[in-house]
């Protein structure tokens, strides 16, 4: 049985660093701030309007990660490899944005699919 770990958000983290809890997802065409299920899976990261139907997919490998420095609610993007799409997320405290951007950059590293300056988390 694996040990998981919670916070007060609802987010998980197993033995094996898979992360899983609520964020807040910029939605593309409103432009609003919406709350969203998340979970790293390998390479992957799974969304959704809860935790049974995540089934909507980011790919990570090559993925940018960045810190949205002057957004001063504990924002970061996610920009896949070759798409003009970018993903704008929240988490409820800078502790858990680090966490989240430690655990995407892990992933990228796991999957052994990555460019040497893939991730650098600040």
């Amino acid at each position: 049985m694996a040990v998981v770990s919670a916070t007060s958000n609802g987010a998980t983290e197993d033995a094996e660093g898979s992360k899983a809890g609520w964020l807040s997802k910029k939605t593309q065409f409103t432009r609003r701030w919406r709350p969203a299920w998340f979970q790293i899976n390998q390479s992957r990261l799974l969304y959704g309007p809860n935790e049974k139907t995540a089934a909507k997919t980011i790919s990570l490998i090559g993925a940018r990660v960045e810190a949205l420095e002057d957004d001063g609610r504990f924002g970061w993007a996610i920009t896949p490899k070759n798409s003009k799409r970018t993903f704008f997320l929240r988490a409820g405290s800078a502790e858990e944005q680090q966490e989240w951007m430690v655990a995407v950059c892990e992933a990228q590293i796991k999957s052994g699919k990555h460019a040497s300056n893939a991730c650098v988390v600040q």
